[in-house]
């Protein structure tokens, strides 16, 4: 066996770490979606719950996010069956804040009575691709009682860019099928503006 020098052996060895973490720094992780594009159909309900004298209701639904209202929809009178077929797409910022849903009996002069309510939470849906969804209502104070059910279609689409440039590519879709409503943080700013048959509304959270 050939000794080599200790003299050799260290020059052998300059600037190799063998143990030692790398210095070479890992790919940098491409960053999150400035923000999602939120589209959903509501189609129908099914089996809704009894909220008038006459064994009917007026049944019209409510979507919020972060504790906003950011959709309502028409109101279907004495229909337990309600077809609806509208859409509204939504800019959302994150998708920790899950969409609430809510349906009410629409009553003239008093309080409309509440026919139940479901969470989509959002985190849970699959991208840039349409579900259709079915969301069980229930009351909370009474979770055991079937109030119905309600029939969406959902797409999610992560979005890249500002909140400008977000606003700007709904555009395209200017008819009167669809209302469109931008949530996101805006602090120290609030404002809406609508044009065409299209709106837009910008909420602070």
């Amino acid at each position: 066996m050939l000794a080599l020098p200790l003299s050799a052996v260290g020059r052998s060895l300059t600037g190799i770490n063998i143990v030692g973490p790398s210095n070479v720094e890992p790919p940098p992780q491409p960053p999150p979606p400035a923000m999602y594009q939120l589209d959903i159909v509501l189609k129908k309900g099914k089996n809704l719950a009894i909220r008038d004298r006459t064994g009917t209701s007026d049944p019209y639904v409510k979507f919020k996010i972060a504790g906003k209202e950011v959709f309502r929809s028409k109101t279907i009178h004495k229909n337990l069956n309600p077809v609806w077929d509208e859409r509204v797409s939504l800019l959302v910022e994150t998708l920790r804040d899950p969409l609430y849903v809510k349906v009410f009996d629409y009553d003239f002069g008093l309080q409309d009575d509440f026919m139940g309510s479901a969470y989509l939470y959002l985190e849970s849906l699959e991208h840039q691709r349409a579900l259709d969804v079915t969301l069980d209502l229930k009351d909370p104070q009474y979770p055991e009682h079937n109030l119905g059910s309600l029939e969406l279609s959902i797409t999610l689409t992560p979005k890249e860019g500002d909140v400008r440039d977000a606003v700007r590519n709904l555009e395209i879709y200017n008819n009167s099928d669809y209302s469109f409503i931008s949530v996101f943080s805006c602090i120290h700013h609030k404002s809406s503006f609508s044009g065409g048959n299209h709106s837009f509304i910008l909420l602070a959270t």
